[in-house]
């Protein structure tokens, strides 16, 4: 292991990006900088295609395919790193010969055949994978430190000796890029970074929880007819400040494409910086300009047969994890639900058929309208089930006010009562929550609109909405999940609050029933 003092000597005598960064961390650490928010934030777990039956791509056709193809190049993002991140990106062929075993739920463990472990043949484990963890034999468990062995988890940058004048550093890895045809002209474009390593987040005395072999990350936009209206980030701590869906006018870009921060160490991906995480405008950039390798997420929207992918890109219908298993030993383990080292995720061909994180909807003053469509599946299962009405429910929150506190009045102009926790699922104790509903006929793939009271009350703020599918008695016998909204005022920027909303949902709405 290397001292804390080793690490700070070195920095002085020498330039290496990694070096210095590592000495970075040990400082922060040492001082209680290092933000230790919770650890809550999971990675996706692997979802199925939206049909039981995979689709292999048929070459001829492709014209609508090759211009999503060509928005996820013209919009590469640009990913600014902290100048504290010890732990840099990579392209996955970077990690391939670095995987030693494979490791099975049940904890068999096989060497590796690195006759697959590649871009071509990585499907070819069996059940394509299904299960089963890509495995390391280094240590992996920094505490806050890499045994020399693991140095690798670095990243390329890390181990590079080079700096370019202005002392910022550039980053040249690739970037895995899905287009997603929603139909109608929208079409998602999902940016998803792969990094050696997530380094964790000092947690008391039980040290640094949460590290784990590969990490993947990713920023999500939405064109409509080829013009971004807005864009996805994904911070790790939830949604405050800079996690969420985004306005493109208020996002910060580079000759057209959206900028990013990414968290020193678990890398998760943010709007702004200095606000969560530790992320800040002083570490190397990454321009992934000329380094997205895209794919086609489904065949078409009407169908959303999830495609299975050959050549090069066969590596995408890998169904394992992309790293070691994690440990579920630690004492401590029933009190925090981590251990020092978690599983690894999974890859990145997830399910991206989904709504945005938030439906962006501009303040109204009087009432609100919604408008929305029912998907292909739901009008199959109104038909059979003779499904005459729809029930909307606006969601409205305020946050809950001790009387006896007198440095919280109950105040409606100040902006502090109603802040972004309003949209975070962990302050449903701390709030009110209040639903005005209304009811309409049924219009089948027509689409709906309903006009409905605002949220009643002092304070109280649009925060999500929900629909049931109701019998012509009245009975609701099936209820979808709450889409949340991001509400604004026009020509101001940011996230607003208010009672009403005009609303125009472009995500056709589906749920199991």
């Amino acid at each position: 292991m290397v001292s804390c003092l080793v690490i700070q000597l070195a920095t002085y005598s020498s330039q290496i990006p990694k070096i210095s960064a590592a000495a970075l961390w040990c400082l922060s650490i040492l001082v209680g900088q290092v933000v230790s928010s919770p650890l809550h934030h999971q990675q996706q777990p692997f979802l199925p295609s939206i049909s039981s039956t995979e689709h292999i791509a048929d070459i001829t056709g492709q014209n609508n395919d090759d211009l999503i193809l060509d928005l996820l190049r013209q919009y590469a993002p640009v990913f600014k790193l902290s100048e504290l991140e010890a732990f840099f990106p990579s392209s996955i062929e970077y990690m391939f010969p670095h995987y030693n075993f494979t490791e099975s739920p049940s904890g068999e463990i096989r060497p590796t055949n690195h006759s697959v472990i590649n871009r071509s043949h990585l499907d070819e484990l069996p059940s394509n994978g299904g299960g089963l963890y890509l495995s390391i034999n280094e240590s992996h468990n920094p505490q806050p430190f890499l045994d020399e062995e693991s140095e690798y988890l670095f990243g390329p940058y890390g181990l590079n000796d080079t700096m370019p004048d202005d002392r910022r550093g550039r980053v040249e890895e690739e970037v895995y890029g899905f287009g997603v045809d929603q139909g109608d002209g929208v079409v998602d474009l999902w940016y998803w970074t792969f990094y050696p390593f997530n380094f964790g987040k000092p947690v008391g005395p039980f040290g640094i929880l949460g590290n784990h072999v590969a990490d993947w990350e990713h920023l999500r936009m939405r064109t409509v007819n080829g013009t971004p209206i807005s864009a996805d980030y994904t911070t790790h701590t939830g949604g405050r400040f800079s996690a969420g869906t985004y306005r493109w006018e208020e996002i910060e870009k580079v000759d057209g494409r959206p900028v990013a921060y990414v968290a020193a160490g678990s890398h998760g991906v943010g709007k702004l910086f200095k606000l969560v995480d530790i992320t800040d405008d002083e570490g190397p950039i990454w321009d992934t300009k000329g380094h997205v390798v895209p794919a086609i997420y489904w065949d078409n929207s009407q169908n959303r047969r999830k495609l299975f992918h050959h050549g090069d890109l066969s590596w995408l219908n890998y169904r394992g994890k992309w790293g070691n298993r994690g440990e579920n030993d630690c004492w401590w383990h029933r009190i925090v639900g981590y251990c020092q080292v978690v599983d690894a995720p999974w890859g990145p061909n997830r399910n991206f058929g989904i709504p945005t994180e938030c439906i962006l909807a501009p303040l109204t003053t009087e009432f609100s309208t919604y408008r929305f469509r029912f998907a292909s599946n739901v009008l199959d299962w109104a038909k059979n089930h003779n499904i005459e009405l729809v029930k909307i429910e606006q969601i409205c929150v305020r946050p809950k006010t001790n009387p006896d506190d007198p440095d919280d009045p109950d105040d409606p102009d100040d902006p502090d009562d109603l802040n972004v926790e309003l949209y975070d699922d962990e302050m449903e104790g701390i709030v009110e929550i209040q639903n005005v509903k209304s009811i309409i006929g049924y219009r089948g793939t027509e689409k709906h609109t309903v006009t409905m009271d605002p949220c009643k009350g002092r304070r109280f703020a649009v925060r999500a909405y929900k629909l049931s599918l109701c019998l012509l008695n009245g009975r609701c016998i099936s209820t979808s999940n709450e889409r949340k909204i991001c509400t604004y005022e026009l020509q101001k920027k940011g996230h607003s609050f208010g009672s009403a909303v005009d609303l125009n949902d472009i995500d056709d709405w589906r749920w199991d029933y």
